[in-house]
């Protein structure tokens, strides 16, 4: 019994990390870092998404495209596009205890391909504590 117990625990906290939900971003050397220089904040000067937004941006992103997605390995040039986060703009609106989320392609400026009218992006319905409402 102790040898099943000590093998579930081993397993238990040895794969942690292996299910790691999303990857960490790099962290630049220490000789970029030294020469970056914050902006003075203000709230004028910067953008503001309040947190009800912030989630919702996060669970519609994640929904949208999840972490570790990737085209497939035949894809066009428009597929790899598309699947690629940066093509994209977010916008939010703020509803009565939701929050509405838009994701629009760029694919003409980020990807330099002819806009396809057939992709018109995702929509997003996210309540204030973080359910899909709907989604088009």
């Amino acid at each position: 019994m102790k040898r099943l117990s000590l093998c579930v625990l081993t397993l238990t906290l040895g794969g942690c990390h292996l299910f790691r939900s999303r990857p960490q971003a790099p962290l630049a050397p220490p000789e970029v870092a030294n020469s970056i220089q914050f902006p003075s904040w203000s709230k004028d000067g910067s953008t503001t998404v309040e947190g009800h937004q912030l989630k919702a941006l996060q669970i519609a992103l994640e929904d949208f495209l999840p972490p570790g997605t990737s085209p497939p390995k035949d894809a066009d040039a428009m597929t790899r596009c598309l699947y690629t986060l940066d093509t994209y703009d977010a916008w939010l609106v703020r509803g009565e205890r939701m929050t509405f989320v838009h994701f629009t392609p760029n694919e003409a400026e980020r990807c330099g391909l002819k806009p396809e009218v057939m992709d018109p992006g995702a929509s997003y319905a996210i309540s204030d504590d973080g359910v899909i409402l709907k989604r088009d």
